[in-house]
This record gives C-alpha cells, structure tokens and sequence, in this order.
C-alpha cells in the first residue's frame, strides 16, 4: 500500500496539498494529522483519507501508524508549523516548530520511513537587501525563523543517521492563495479599502510564491532528486512591493496604492492606532508595528536554483493571484 503522512494536512497549505494528490492518485491512502483529528478507532478501516488526532509537541504512537499501513515506503510532508509573525508568545514557536520537528523525526524512525519532505522558510535568512540563495548563511531575525532553521539541523540529523533516507527541505517565501488569510489577504484588504500606503519606499522586495506551485513542488520533490534536497521555493526573482501591489489592483477588484509615506511617520502611526487598539478593544485587522517593519524590510530571495532544477512554477504572479480571485468566487476575502 502506497501511503502518505502529512502533518497539519488541515491547514492553509497541507488542504491544497491533500487534494493535489488526491487529484493525481499519488497514494492508496493519506493519513493526515491534526490536534482536532479522529481517534484511532474512529477511522473507517478503508478510508483513503484518514484524520487522526495527533498534536506534534507530543511523542506519537507508531502502531497508530502501522495499523494505518504506514511503514518504511510512507511519504512524510512535515508541514506543521506556527508561522504567523506576529502573533503567539516567543516560546510557542520553539515549542511548536522545534519540539514537532524531533516528534516527527522520532516518527519516521520508528516507522522506518526513507523519505521526509519539510517546508521550512525563507525566514530563516532573515530579511535582507542583499541577495539571498541556498548557498547563503541563515541569519535569522525572529522566532519563526530560528524555530524553523533549527528544524532544518533536527530533520537533517535524521537523515544522516540511517541509510537510504531522503530529505527535501523547502523553504517557501511568502505564500498566497485560497484560505490564506494572511500577507496578501491584508495587503488585497488594505489596498481594497484604500489605506495602505508604501512605507517610505516602493521596491521593497518580497519572495512569494502561489500556493497551488507549493503544492506540485512537494509532489515533485517526493518523487525526484538526491538523497538531500534544498530549495528555495518562490519565484526567480522576487518581485517589489509596488509589482504586487500593481498585479492585485490589476486582478482583482482593489484599487491602487498610490501614496508614499515616509517610514518613521507610518510607523509611528502604527504604533497609536495598535495601542489604541489595545485600550478600547477594538480590531483593526493587519495595523502592528511588526507588520509594518516587515514591508519596509526585502525578503530578496534567490529562486534560480529551484528554476534549474527541473521542476518548473505552473503559475506566474499574475496568474496566481487571477486564480485564486477566481476561484474565491472575485472576493478575496
């Protein structure tokens, strides 16, 4: 039986991933797993598609598994992460990202599984004006990053502890698509509303990549390369600020980013409208000051490597971000 185990299956990306490999046959069955999953014996036996309960941050039970037909020729797609910045206390990200990369790792182990795909993250570079490829030494700046790049030392220590084991590390710059919720979401709401505005500066530039192309690079990379493989995943050459603003007025039903503010003053009235936020109570949805840095700040990532690589992205900015206003039903809401 061909088998799959993906980790946080549930979320954003590991959804787009189930039903891309449900679209192309790619296994018998497809064990996902997350904290709100079935217990064991709440699986139909003949499920091709099987929720199970399981929170990373604990040890799993590999005869769960095994009773499931996973074994040494499953697939694992470790994809579960906290991600949002900013958004849980510094040490939920080392508790999460790190402490389910070993629960994971520990997993295949004892299942004696030989591949492991992870998506890690461009975070782990740290944002930068310089340009940043696989060769590059890590720098990360926040918790997310640190969390995920000492995930990446915890999977490749799996690797090399056994024979015949295949890691593909991923790292993936900024994600958009159905059911993000997140970066693009706020930036089409804030564009969509009129308040957004450049922070002192229109090229800041921004590794991303469409969710779909994430989705058929996991499937690839299962399937292709060496025993070790490591990628940035996002486009040749990360586009500014301005380009993605430009493409999501041009494809969707936003409007224009116009203004350019200088940074210390859109900053500033950052900081006013989160405390006032703060003391009334009231939302207002994608306005921190951690955000704001973030726009001021390049993700200028290199993904020529991933371009040479044989896999090619299927969807290109513009393409991307018309596929998703249209399969949301043109709202990106």
């Amino acid at each position: 039986m061909k088998t799959a185990i993906i980790t946080g299956g549930s979320g954003f990306v590991g959804s787009h991933l189930i039903r891309h490999l449900q679209r192309e046959g790619r296994y018998d069955r497809i064990v996902n797993t997350d904290r709100s999953g079935l217990a064991p014996d709440e699986i139909p036996r003949e499920a091709e598609l099987a929720h199970l309960k399981w929170d990373v941050r604990r040890k799993a039970d590999a005869e769960v598994f095994r009773e499931l037909g996973c074994g040494e020729q499953t697939h694992i797609y470790n994809l579960a992460a906290i991600c949002r910045i900013p958004g849980y206390p510094h040490e939920d990200y080392y508790r999460t990202n790190i402490l389910g990369a070993e629960n994971v790792c520990r997993l295949a182990d004892e299942l004696g599984c030989r591949t492991m795909l992870f998506t890690s993250s461009v975070s782990v570079y740290g944002g930068s004006e310089e340009l940043k490829t696989e060769e590059s030494v890590p720098q990360p700046a926040d918790p997310y990053g640190i969390s995920k790049l000492v995930a990446e030392y915890i999977h490749r220590g799996w690797r090399e502890s056994g024979e015949g084991r295949r890691l593909v590390i991923l790292r993936p710059g900024i994600i958009f698509g159905s059911g993000e919720q997140a970066n693009f979401t706020r930036l089409y709401d804030a564009l969509k509303k009129g308040y957004f505005f450049y922070p002192g500066r229109r090229d800041t530039r921004k590794a991303c990549a469409y969710v779909k192309d994430v989705a058929r690079a996991l499937d690839w990379f299962a399937r292709h390369g060496d025993e070790f493989e490591l990628y940035n995943l996002a486009y040749e050459q990360a586009p500014a600020i301005e380009e993605i603003c430009g493409v999501i007025a041009s494809e969707t039903d936003a409007g224009r980013a116009r203004l350019r503010i200088p940074a210390p003053l859109l900053l500033g009235a950052a900081y006013l409208i989160h405390a006032a936020a703060r003391l009334t109570g009231l939302s207002f949805k994608g306005i921190h000051p951690d955000r704001v840095r973030k726009v001021m700040v390049s993700t200028h990532i290199s993904g020529e490597k991933l371009a040479n690589s044989g896999f090619g992205l299927k969807y290109s900015l513009k393409e991307g971000v018309r596929d998703w206003f249209d399969e949301s039903g043109r709202s990106l809401h």
